[in-house]
């Protein structure tokens, strides 16, 4: 019997027995990554002068692996790319604000980064303009080359002015010519941290438990951010925070007290970011953000 089911067995394709499966080749994608931010002129912890409403924009664009989205993000820095997002009126802990080259490191891409040169890149709001200048990447990203755009200006709450802000581009590196638009959020100022009014740009003797927090308007068109922490801790810890974008926002006594002592010589910096973002053709979704924002210490 087993002679004949032998016989009746049909024969094995050689071609089948060794073929593997196949393996789609890997896929890339245009990524653009464009930071605008503008800070509200205050004292600078450990500086006796203070920032003159200082604007800096950062972009790259990227011919890179889907899957290393973030890291391109991560490379103009930002709060928004550096963890998980809190929900709505929530707020999550993390180890650290902002971003930038060095923070895009810890992660090792997928795939190899090519940041591409789009030829000139400027900021255009109304009759003014902002060259961005063409930087090397420094080399401290594990398969990332290429450049990186930068531009800083003090006293720039005129390019603000207009209600929008241009993002032109000449073309290069395969790229044709092109330009996006984004909608300027309004102005944001903390008015209030408990009860006190920040006096150039300082809160002293807060009471422990909740931290209330007070800003003079509101826009319901964008994204806000509150984050809470110190810049001058050995271990940084931060409260990264989604409010309604209402006027006010208290931050829980649970989550407060994780956060490190504060003193005179290392004060908490509370800062309210109210951001709004637009995409940027040939690069996909969103890529450009523009972000508005104010801080203060408190001691």
């Amino acid at each position: 019997m087993a002679a004949v089911l032998a016989c009746e067995r049909p024969a094995a394709d050689p071609a089948e027995s060794h073929a593997l499966p196949a393996t789609p080749a890997p896929t890339r994608a245009r990524v653009a990554s464009i930071r605008v931010r503008f800070d509200n002129g205050r004292p600078e912890f450990g500086k006796a002068e203070s920032s003159e409403d200082r604007l800096r924009a950062v972009a790259v664009f990227a011919d890179a692996d889907p899957r290393d989205r973030s890291i391109v993000l991560g490379l103009v820095g930002g709060g928004d790319a550096a963890g998980a997002d809190p929900g709505l009126d929530g707020c999550v802990r993390q180890g650290s604000v902002g971003g930038g080259a060095g923070a895009a490191a810890s992660t090792r891409p997928a795939s190899w980064i090519q940041l591409m040169d789009v030829g000139n890149l400027e900021l255009r709001a109304g009759n003014l303009a902002l060259p961005l200048q063409i930087r090397l990447l420094p080399a401290v990203v594990d398969a990332t080359r290429g450049v990186r755009y930068e531009a800083v200006v003090e006293r720039g709450r005129g390019l603000l002015a207009a209600g929008t802000l241009r993002l032109s581009a000449t073309g290069g590196d395969g790229m044709a010519a092109f330009s996006a638009e984004v909608a300027v959020p309004r102005p944001v100022r903390i008015s209030f941290v408990g009860d006190q009014p920040p006096e150039t740009g300082l809160v002293r003797h807060l009471p422990p438990g909740e931290l209330r927090v007070r800003w003079g308007s509101v826009d319901g068109r964008a994204d806000l951010e509150l984050l809470a922490g110190s810049e001058t801790t050995d271990v940084p810890v931060w409260l990264r925070c989604r409010p309604k974008d209402d006027g006010e926002f208290v931050l829980p006594a649970g989550m407060v007290a994780q956060l490190p002592p504060r003193s005179p010589q290392r004060p908490w910096t509370l800062m309210v970011v109210r951001r709004s973002r637009a995409a940027v053709p040939g690069f996909g979704d969103g890529g450009l953000t523009l972000e508005v924002a104010d801080a203060v210490h408190v001691e």
